[in-house]
């Protein structure tokens, strides 16, 4: 082989070290932005516990412009489908799916955002130790003494798992059909983009809360679709069979 041969196949080979190094570096600088922002964040809400500015202002626009319409209805509803019990259910529900179709790597990165996002965002919440909304003409739902406010766990389990769940219908490569796939594309971001609404119109949630939560969910969702990128490539049996 001749010099030239030579240099035209390490050329070749070094090559997808050379992308996948800015796709990595672009992963953690996405992640380190994100902590740091929520650090920020937390920091300041855990030395200054009432709502910052604008959180009370933004909190009743919510309430005022939803509180007493027919979207007050559907709207709480979107909050009911995040509590504990029902969360489980549509899990487990959604990874039986996913065995079933034999996506094994599916059924076992979902989980393991779910449970992994949801402990480390309790653990935030009891060190910042924030209080459930009260005051300022707030109305809410219903008086919860068991758990804190920052962030926002519904929030961020939206954000994460079900981002997740769009992440990963971006990554089918032979959906049952197109228009099912899209349609369950449509009701996850009516679902991620409408839960913050749902917890500041429950009186719940501050609106720096769910900015954080928004920030909590998007950090674990980067985290697990790269991991999730990773094991792919890495363990391709744990792929459905028409999906290799």
């Amino acid at each position: 082989m001749s010099a030239q041969a030579s240099r035209d196949v390490s050329n070749v080979v070094a090559l997808p070290r050379r992308t996948a190094a800015p796709s990595h570096a672009r992963f953690v600088a996405t992640e380190v932005l994100l902590l740091v922002l929520l650090g920020i964040l937390a920091v300041v809400v855990r030395r200054h516990p009432g709502p910052l500015p604008a959180d009370a202002g933004l909190e009743l626009d919510v309430q005022h412009a939803f509180l007493h319409s027919p979207a007050a209805g559907p709207l709480e509803a979107i909050s009911t489908l995040n509590w504990p019990v029902p969360t489980a259910i549509t899990l487990a529900v959604i990874v039986v799916i996913f065995l079933l179709l034999r996506r094994w790597l599916d059924a076992v990165v979902v989980p393991l955002a779910a449970i992994v996002s949801s402990a480390a965002t309790f653990e935030l919440s009891k060190w910042v130790h924030r209080p459930r909304p009260s005051g300022h003409g707030i109305h809410p739902l219903q008086a919860i003494t068991s758990t804190y406010s920052f962030p926002s766990g519904h929030v961020t389990y939206a954000v994460g798992t079900f981002g997740l769940f769009l992440f990963l219908s971006s990554q089918v490569r032979r959906p049952l059909h197109p228009a099912l796939v899209w349609a369950i594309r449509v009701v996850l971001v009516v679902l991620i983009v409408l839960m913050p609404v749902s917890r500041m119109l429950e009186g719940e949630h501050w609106p720096s809360d769910v900015l954080a939560g928004a920030l909590d969910g998007l950090f674990w969702l980067v985290l697990f679709a790269h991991l999730y990128l990773w094991m792919r490539r890495k363990w391709p049996q744990l792929l459905a069979r028409d999906e290799r």
